[in-house]
């Protein structure tokens, strides 16, 4: 019975430019514009939404092999979710970790596999 293994994720970055919606709280502010704080501290809170968008850099679009994905906007987010890193080898089928991935993309991949001839013993196994 053949297994079927595939990387854990795929990630692809996204050139140009992106309007990235920002939603902030409405605070309380001062003569000066400038946030009110509490006896505590904290800003006051003034009951409901800004919206905004501001333009950054498009990010990366980070595919998994059930065929979803997640767009991610920032180099830090990327790090912290462990994308930058070289993504694992999954057998579909139990969801177990296989090995690690070797540095090739599906492209090179491909085409690596349509180039071998009939003869080769890796092409007949």
């Amino acid at each position: 019975m053949d297994q079927i293994i595939k990387p854990r994720f795929e990630i692809h970055k996204i050139e140009g430019k992106r309007m990235r919606p920002v939603v902030t709280s409405k605070v309380k502010l001062d003569k000066k514009g400038e946030p009110v704080l509490n006896k505590e501290g904290n800003k006051i809170l003034l009951g409901g939404f800004d919206h905004t968008e501001i333009e950054v850099d498009a990010g990366w679009d980070v595919y998994f092999p059930c065929g979803s994905h997640v767009h991610i906007w920032t180099q830090e987010e990327m790090e912290r979710q462990g994308f930058l890193q070289n993504p694992t080898l999954v057998n579909m089928e139990t969801g177990d970790e296989v090995g690690p991935m070797a540095d090739t993309s599906f492209k090179a991949r491909a085409e690596q596999v349509a180039n071998r001839g009939k003869s080769s013993k890796v092409a007949q196994t």
